[in-house]
């Protein structure tokens, strides 16, 4: 939360009103505070290891944070009729989450869509991009920060800049060292200029088409991976400051300790030849958990907490007004 200052005069060291992070004594004693509401549009297979990811950092703040889950409708409509889901319990599915359409008349002050195990060559042909196409259009009126991860990012780059993510002839798969390029929303405030990151799929964007689009910023970058985070960002108050309106991490900070190498485990189980996960394992034993290096970029969800509360309005009904 914003440190209190009593003073509009620049302080020698502490943040002056002229950054997010101060905030006037007057209005701070007036200001009105509610939980801040997110929703997680949750596509991944396993959907209680994302969960508990997003949550253990959406969580670590001074702030109330309440989430509400939801996934496509098709998928909550199956289970609902008896289909039994084969990486998450469907009793589970059927306690904790909502179809879109039953959040569809709310407002949020954030949103995340997740990943998705996808198959098919080009992000538009999969099976639920009907779906996911609808969301991100509501997105636009109904939710004051988007925040898409892995397979989502992709999708929103598609859907919303035309942007098409390439399959590359092998899978992008490893901790990947990333640096600083550019952070006009503070959303990597306290991050190191160069920082690994656990990185996990096929496709990617590619540079040259990320650069078509000045509306674009690329946070981080990797020489081997490539544009991992990107922020297409908004003013509020009055225009002092920008928040990230949309967040595209390609990458994926809140991974465990034990995830990239269950992954390996897993596809090498079925497939002799899967390549070992770059620059994670330290020793030849890939049965032993290797040290984690990555915990603080985690830290990015916390950032993109602060961030919404910094920018939302008290009254939710003003978004999307406030930008």
């Amino acid at each position: 939360m914003p440190v209190i200052v009593s003073s509009k005069e620049i302080h020698p060291f502490l943040p002056s009103l002229g950054s997010p992070s101060a905030i006037e004594r007057d209005r701070a004693e007036r200001q009105d505070i509610r939980p801040l509401e997110i929703a997680i549009i949750n596509l991944m297979a396993d959907k209680l290891a994302t969960e508990r990811q997003l949550a253990t950092w959406l969580g670590n703040t001074a702030l109330q944070v309440h989430l509400t889950f939801a996934t496509t409708d098709g998928y909550v409509s199956d289970v609902q009729a008896g289909r039994e889901t084969k990486n998450t319990p469907s009793e589970h599915i059927r306690k904790f989450y909502q179809g879109w359409s039953d959040i569809r008349h709310r407002k949020f002050d954030g949103l995340i869509v997740t990943g998705v195990n996808a198959l098919k060559p080009r992000v538009k042909d999969e099976s639920i991009w009907p779906e996911v196409a609808a969301i991100l259009d509501w997105s636009g009126t109904n939710v004051l920060s988007s925040l898409f991860l892995c397979w989502g990012a992709k999708a929103a780059l598609k859907h919303f800049h035309d942007i098409e993510s390439i399959k590359g002839e092998t899978k992008l798969f490893g901790l990947f060292e990333h640096r600083i390029a550019s952070d006009k929303t503070g959303i990597l405030f306290g991050f190191p200029d160069v920082f690994p990151v656990p990185v996990s799929r096929w496709k990617s964007p590619l540079r040259k088409d990320i650069l078509q689009h000045p509306d674009i910023e690329i946070v981080a970058d990797s020489e081997e991976g490539g544009p991992n985070i990107l922020v297409e960002s908004a003013p509020y108050d009055n225009g002092k400051f920008l928040f990230p309106r949309r967040l595209y991490i390609l990458n994926h900070p809140e991974y465990d300790t034990e995830t990239l190498g269950n992954e390996y485990r897993r596809d090498s189980s079925s497939n002799a030849q899967t390549p070992l996960p770059k620059h994670y394992f330290r020793t030849s034993d890939v049965a032993k958990t290797p040290p984690n290096t990555w915990r603080h970029t985690a830290h990015i969800y916390t950032n993109w907490v602060k961030a919404m509360y910094e920018a939302t309005p008290y009254d939710l009904n003003r978004i999307p007004e406030a930008f």
